[in-house]
């Protein structure tokens, strides 16, 4: 039986984690609603609803060039931080435990190093180095950043990978590459691409370590930032609510994509 103590303990639980709820996505919510007012004034209450904003926005021309910028950075990212992750998480999983939690600290150190420290650190060796600020140099910085999220996501899938059948199918006759092509890469694909994804969406997020490399380009965060040292207006809201809208697309089809089992 629930007693009024009881009752209270679990009312005190509900309005604590819509508190908490509340909290995180009440200043989201009220970003992507001023995407919509008629006013240029941010301000409440909403005295009508308009999509101006969203086309002043993307007629922005550099709009379209930082747009352009932001889905080469995400896709190279993707590509780069996918194969380098996916290669040392089937490699350190083959190895014994105390390597292999000494190599997986120290693949996902960059994940808990300060955005600022790592995006000057990289600037100053690229300097040192001598390749002048770019797309490029952002590119590296960006899938430096989400490597150790696709690091850690497959593993977390290789835990659970039986690579008996590797050996199976290698003693019936099957080449490298066979296997992989045909039971390794089945098995790991919806792993694969959820953690291409989700360093699609870090990236597509980047600020700090972008701006630090990315000399005069712009990528949609960028570009934002940009915007606010002139004034905050509704079509800014409209560019932070279109981010904001691909980074949450991209998330939730990596969990979808996580959550399958093959």
């Amino acid at each position: 039986m629930t007693g009024p103590r009881t009752r209270a303990h679990g009312l005190l639980a509900w309005g604590f984690a819509v508190a908490v709820l509340l909290y995180l996505f009440v200043p989201v919510a009220v970003t992507v609603l001023f995407s919509f007012t008629t006013s240029p004034r941010l301000s409440l209450p909403v005295t009508g609803l308009t999509l101006d904003w969203y086309e002043k926005a993307f007629s922005n021309p550099l709009f379209t060039d930082a747009l352009a910028n932001s889905l080469i950075l995400a896709f190279l990212s993707a590509v780069v931080a996918g194969v380098l992750g996916a290669s040392f998480a089937f490699g350190v999983a083959r190895l014994r435990r105390r390597t292999r939690n000494i190599l997986l600290t120290a693949g996902v150190l960059p994940a808990i190093v300060p955005a600022l420290v790592l995006g000057i650190s990289l600037a100053l060796f690229f300097q040192e180095a001598g390749l002048s600020q770019g797309l490029r140099n952002a590119a590296i910085g960006q899938a430096l950043v989400g490597l150790p999220f696709v690091i850690l996501t497959m593993y977390a899938r290789l835990e659970t990978f039986d690579f008996s059948t590797l050996e199976a199918a290698r003693d019936l006759g099957a080449s490298p590459w066979r296997a992989f092509r045909d039971i390794t890469f089945p098995l790991v694909r919806p792993s694969l691409l959820g953690a291409a994804l989700l360093a699609m969406a870090l990236s597509l997020d980047d600020f700090v370590v972008t701006w630090f490399n990315v000399g005069s380009r712009q990528t949609l965060p960028v570009l934002i930032w940009g915007l606010l040292r002139r004034g905050i207006d509704p079509s800014i809201n409209a560019l932070a609510s279109t981010v904001l809208l691909s980074l949450v697309t991209l998330v939730v089809l990596a969990k979808l994509l996580n959550r399958k089992k093959l």
